[in-house]
This record gives structure tokens, C-alpha cells and sequence, in this order.
């Protein structure tokens, strides 16, 4: 009676082990679950902070890998330093471009990613910022 218990577990063990496998094997290769945000900002110091914040934290809640890539179009506030801060603190990288062409650049650099593009000067309502999507 025990070999036959042992033998039941046996098999649903091997069977679990094989559906994990399957499920790894299926995905792509790199760069997993991947989504990269690319946040555009203007003097938006006010909300960068809490914006950073809340997609790392809702991103690791999820199990999801992010990457983020802020593009600054002429900031004259604390914006950058509150992008580099939050960088530092949570020992992220996170990258800073220049400049509105630079989005053509961001978009080129992650062409097979998921890629979300959030306007942070014109975003009204905190329920249209994107922290909950794929």
C-alpha cells in the first residue's frame, strides 16, 4: 500500500516538474515578462516620486520585470535628481534621455518589448496612469 502511495506521488511530482518545464521552455529566451516604461516629463517633480515608487512596488507585487527610461523635454524643477535619487535607492537603473527625439531612440532600442509610453505633464487623474497593466 505504501510502494502504491509512493508511486501516486511519484507521479504527480514528475507531472508537476513537467508542466513547470514546458511553461519555461514556451517562453522566449530573454528578457521575460519584460515591460519597459518610458516615462515623458516636463517639470513634473510633484509626481515623479510617487509615479517611480508605485510602479516598483506594483511591478514586484505582480512578479514583473520592469525597466524604465524617463525622457526629460527641458525639466527646470528637481525632476532629474528625484529620477536619480530613486535609482540609487532602490538600485535600479534607470535611464535618462534628452530631449523629445529621444523617444524615437527609446522606441528603436526596445523594439521587442512591451513598451509603455506615459505623458506624465498630461496625465489628469491618477486612475489613467498605466501601473496595472500586463
Amino acid at each position: 500500500m505504501i510502494v502504491g502511495l509512493l508511486w501516486i506521488f511519484g507521479c504527480y511530482a514528475a507531472g508537476i516538474a513537467l508542466v513547470h518545464w514546458m511553461h519555461r521552455v514556451s517562453k522566449p529566451k530573454h528578457r521575460r515578462n519584460l515591460t519597459h516604461y518610458v516615462l515623458m516629463t516636463r517639470n513634473n517633480g510633484l509626481h515623479m516620486e510617487w509615479y517611480l515608487r508605485s510602479l516598483y512596488f506594483f511591478s514586484g507585487m505582480k512578479g514583473r520585470n520592469i525597466s524604465v527610461t524617463v525622457v526629460d523635454e527641458g525639466s527646470s524643477d528637481e525632476t532629474l535628481e528625484i529620477v536619480r535619487r530613486i535609482g540609487s535607492e532602490k538600485e535600479v537603473e534607470i535611464l535618462i534621455k534628452n530631449g523629445i527625439d529621444a523617444i524615437d531612440d527609446v522606441m528603436t532600442d526596445h523594439f521587442d518589448e512591451h513598451v509603455v509610453v506615459v505623458r506624465l505633464s498630461e496625465v489628469t487623474d491618477v486612475r489613467d496612469m498605466p501601473l496595472l497593466m500586463q
